[in-house]
């Protein structure tokens, strides 16, 4: 039995999720976590964060996460090629490796890279994300520079539920998954199994052989109260993946139909031990939390492993919360400690020059503050890091948010600095035909601030917002190309990035809805736009449930022209604009028991993320969902 799967069965009930959102709540109010790492009602929130509940979910259809994600203001979605292709998410213009990744609360960017990979984010238990954006790292680390996303898995709930779906159409594909929760009111545990397949496309165009991607995943949550004001629970979640690729053998910048796979597993789990206490006239909240992040892979050519990565990542933290009102004064304070330890061992056969081992330890001290009185709100946090490989870094962000109750209007600002360690691969990569890593390397630095305006219209029915950012990044890390072998280093200059979010939401009867969002963004470095940043970003889901049998909903997801980088003359390339049109329609044929169709890309768009990557043209897929309780 592979180390994952006896993983996966000794952690059982060992796991980690938001242990904030199982507090009781008005199901009318939305509660953030990654806007102070505790519940807050986001009336009381003064940065940019954005929620896709159950609804916008089921609106979008059961899709990998970061094309869910392509309907939230400021992120560009990155893909090279099919299902299963290198994913990156990119916030604000920042790096894809600037945005700190939670799946259940655990940190899912690999130890090497120090990037989450989207590729395989297929998770049919998804029931909420978040999305925080700008410079977060006061409250969450050096990942965080450009934001937050936190994908949460659904909480067992009262009672016994099962969930089984069946779906294949085009590209050979095929997909089983099924959920099991049982819960009470002091315990309840939840397992979820799930498997996609697809031979794919072509990703070099040239019409050679498909390729494929294989995911295998299973996971499970679990928590239990002990006593009246103490409880435990976690999540854990195991994915085993096959991904086949194109690469380009005589470097002339166009990809080759060959043989490459990538075989990988990722393992992430926790375990969270929180309680309430009163003391004096303080409520305080305890958490105490262990967390694991596994990432292994092999990469193989013609059938022979040409290499075998290792990264793990322990967390330890400590939070302590404190809330108490002075008169008609609301405080709120919470103490963050933090020991993490990532370790990475590199493959490539014996006598390799790239074959190492390397560990780096960091410990963090974290303060957030509230204060709320009547319409206003003011946060303040502080963070420093000790980390054995670089100079302290002290982060902060500061906010403030005023209501206007008698328009239902909110104005709120934040400023704040972020800090982006460079990583494993940037550091100490070593593959003698190309690239050669740079331990020399120093953090980059960015400051940056928003000012927002939040409306609510017609009795809540419809609610709109509009973000003004801004930012700077120093000592910014890239790859070098000017050397051999190539090598990262901080550049010289600064990059900046500033833009425009809109967002909004519209109910247009009981059974019709409309959320969509619009983005325009300018990021430069030395006045030349960087590449992979579309200046304009827009979607629209319109959703459609008139109580029957019969439901649809219809998505459309515009991203503008970017620049890119033709890696065989080095001279830059503008990818064109595209829209990719998605749709689905369910037919309620009994109690728990749904059919549906779903199409991808209706438009047939020929469009590409990444210069030379080929990606799938129109897609339609037919599925039965069984589901009880």
């Amino acid at each position: 039995m592979p180390v994952y799967k006896r993983k996966l069965i000794a952690s059982g009930l060992g796991l980690l999720a938001f242990p904030g959102l199982a507090l009781a709540q008005d199901p009318d109010e939305t509660i953030l976590v990654t806007a102070a790492r505790l519940p807050l009602a986001a009336d009381d929130a003064t940065v940019s964060v954005s929620v896709l509940g159950e609804a916008e979910l089921a609106a979008r259809g059961p899709l990998f996460a970061a094309d869910i994600l392509r309907a939230v203001p400021g992120l560009a979605i990155s893909r090279s090629g099919p299902a299963g292709s290198l994913t990156q998410i990119r916030a604000r213009g920042a790096e894809a490796n600037h945005v700190l990744v939670l799946i259940d609360g655990i940190e899912a960017a690999s130890p090497f890279t120090g990037e989450a990979d989207f590729s395989n984010f297929l998770f049919d238990d998804l029931t909420r994300i978040e999305v925080a954006r700008g410079e977060q790292s006061a409250l969450w680390g050096a990942d965080a520079i450009g934001g937050v996303i936190a994908l949460q898995s659904a909480r067992p709930a009262e009672g016994v539920s099962g969930v089984v779906r069946v779906e294949a159409g085009s590209f050979d594909t095929r997909r089983i998954s099924a959920r099991l929760a049982a819960g009470g009111p002091s315990r309840g545990l939840a397992l979820s199994l799930g498997e996609f397949n697809s031979a794919g496309i072509d990703i070099s165009g040239l019409g050679g052989e498909r390729d494929g991607y294989e995911n295998t995943q299973a996971a499970a949550s679990a928590y239990a109260e002990l006593g009246s004001s103490w409880s435990i629970e976690g999540a854990a979640r195991w994915i085993d993946y096959v991904s086949a690729s194109d690469a380009d053998l005589d470097f002339n910048g166009a990809l080759d139909d060959t043989d490459r796979e990538r075989h990988g597993e990722q393992f992430f789990s926790g375990l969270t031990l929180a309680g309430d206490s009163e003391l004096g006239g303080l409520t305080l909240s305890h958490q105490l939390a262990a967390r694991l992040t596994d990432d292994r892979s092999r990469s193989f050519a013609d059938g022979i492993r040409t290499g075998r990565n290792l990264g793990q990542r322990r967390q330890l933290r400590y939070q302590l919360s404190a809330r108490w009102q002075s008169g008609p004064v609301s405080h709120r304070l919470t103490g963050l400690m933090e020991s993490e330890r990532d370790k990475v061992k590199n493959d490539a056969g014996p006598g390799n020059g790239a074959n190492q081992t390397r560990t780096v330890e960091t410990h963090s001290l974290a303060f957030d503050y509230g204060l709320a009185r009547g319409p206003l709100d003011l946060t303040l946090s502080v963070r420093h890091d000790n980390n054995d490989l670089f100079d302290d870094a002290a982060t902060w962000r500061a906010g403030a948010g005023w209501s206007f109750d008698g328009i239902g209007g909110r104005l709120r600002a934040s400023i704040g600095e972020g800090v982006k360690n460079p990583g494993m691969f940037e550091l100490f990569g070593f593959f003698p035909d190309f690239f050669l890593g740079n331990p020399g390397l120093v953090p980059e630095r960015s400051q940056g601030w928003e000012i927002g305006w939040e409306h609510s219209l017609f009795d809540d029915r419809a609610s709109a917002s509009v973000t003004y950012f801004s930012s700077e990044l120093e000592d910014e890390i890239f790859t070098d190309f000017s050397v051999f072998p190539f090598t990262a280093a901080n550049a010289s200059g600064m990059s900046t990035r500033k833009g425009l979010e809109l967002s909004g939401q519209l109910d247009l009867s009981p059974g019709v809805s409309v959320f969509g969002s619009a983005t325009w963004m300018e990021s430069e470095e030395e006045s030349a736009a960087e590449i992979r940043r579309p200046e304009h970003l827009a979607s629209v889901t319109v959703s459609w449930r008139p109580g029957g049998p019969v439901s649809a909903s219809l998505s459309a997801d515009y991203t503008g022209k970017q620049g890119d980088t033709d890696f065989g003359s080095f001279q830059p390339v503008t990818l064109d604009s595209y829209t990719l049109v998605s749709s689905q329609v369910r037919w309620a044929a009994r109690d728990g028991m749904e059919l549906y169709v779903r199409g991808e890309n209706l438009l047939d768009e020929d469009y590409q993320d990444v210069f030379g990557y080929h990606t799938p043209g129109r897609a339609v897929y037919l599925g039965l969902r069984l589901h009880r309780g």
